[in-house]
């Protein structure tokens, strides 16, 4: 189009149409993230109630809900590992309202052990944030015989030595695979139907050691019952601080979390995923909150949409790697 000098061509009325509507929806979705939320948010949780996780979710729900000024209502979701609930929340409506109660389970290693699952960890969801972790520990029952993870390890080349988990393809099924590839060590697994019988046989004698959260073991090593031969966080625990990581003896890059996280479903607007992720660092900085989740042995983990994201990225991708490397599968 020649435009003559001096004279400017005048837009287009499908240009101008095209700005107006651009800004309308810009105005719309501040507006949202404004009067968010307008009725009761729902944190599904995709494990049976009375758990950990489930007792995590309703203690952060509490402190959120007065963030929020609107009730938070915890419902449970179970089934397949928590992709059940996971798969429920991928097809609810964006728009803040619903929010999965995410993990390690349901979002970090559910996509290497599940051929056809329903949803992506990254792209059926928008990522809020970060809630808390806890490092999985190594655990023996108290009459066995070595004190060390070396010795464990010794102890294992002429005895046998089994080790129980929550199931094929659970995360301290995983994490046990992966302390047997970096040690060396000849240990039998023993798939259970949740962690709860596992730990009951190991304390019973039934079987050697098993790998759970501070929180479900701690009871058994304050009574003398059980010892914890290392953990498998990054570093040594304040709480433990003469129990050495897995890292440091093996000198592999080895670290194994039970972490939790909230997520909302793909398509939620940026300004309700920004709001509920200052809301979530409000009730993380709520001291009695902190001091609720340090006594379940959770150390609060506070992060952006963005860095949620890239962790959980890298996480999936290790499990993954290790799924293929271990040939783990649910059968």
């Amino acid at each position: 189009m020649n435009v003559p000098a001096g004279k400017t061509a005048a837009p287009s009325r499908r240009i101008c149409l095209g700005i107006l509507a651009a800004a309308a929806l810009a105005a719309a979705g501040a507006a949202h993230a404004a009067e968010f939320p307008t009725s009761p948010v729902t944190i599904v949780v995709p494990f049976p109630p009375g758990g950990p996780t489930d007792t995590t979710a309703r203690l952060v729900g509490k402190t959120l809900s007065r963030q929020l000024g609107q009730p938070v209502v915890v419902e449970n979701r179970a089934g397949a590992g928590g992709t059940v609930g996971s798969a429920y929340v991928a097809r609810a409506k964006p728009d803040g309202h619903t929010l999965l109660w995410a993990s390690t389970s349901s979002l970090g290693v559910a996509p290497g052990l599940y051929r056809n699952l329903a949803y992506s960890p990254i792209s059926s969801f928008e990522h809020v944030g970060l809630v808390a972790r806890s490092p999985i520990l190594l655990v023996v029952r108290a009459s066995l015989e070595p004190d060390t993870l070396q010795a464990l390890t010794a102890y294992a080349a002429t005895h046998k030595v089994s080790y129980g988990s929550a199931g094929n393809g659970s995360i301290n099924h995983l994490t046990g695979e992966w302390f047997k590839e970096v040690s060396g060590a000849k240990l039998l697994h023993v798939p259970y139907k949740g962690g709860a019988p596992a730990l009951a046989d190991m304390l019973g004698g039934q079987i050697d050691m098993t790998l759970e959260t501070i929180t479900v073991v701690r009871p058994y090593l304050e009574s003398g019952r059980a010892k914890v031969l290392a953990t498998a966080g990054a570093a040594r625990s304040p709480e433990m601080p003469n129990v050495p990581t897995v890292r440091e003896i093996y000198g592999h890059d080895f670290e194994s979390y039970s972490w939790t996280g909230l997520v909302a479903p793909a398509g939620t607007p940026a300004d309700v995923v920004r709001k509920l992720n200052a809301a979530l660092h409000a009730a993380q900085d709520d001291p009695e909150l902190v001091e609720q989740m340090k006594a379940g042995g959770q150390e609060v983990i506070k992060t952006t949409p963005s860095e949620f994201k890239q962790f959980l990225a890298g996480d999936t991708r290790r499990w993954a790697e290790l799924i293929k490397r271990t040939n783990t599968s649910l059968d």
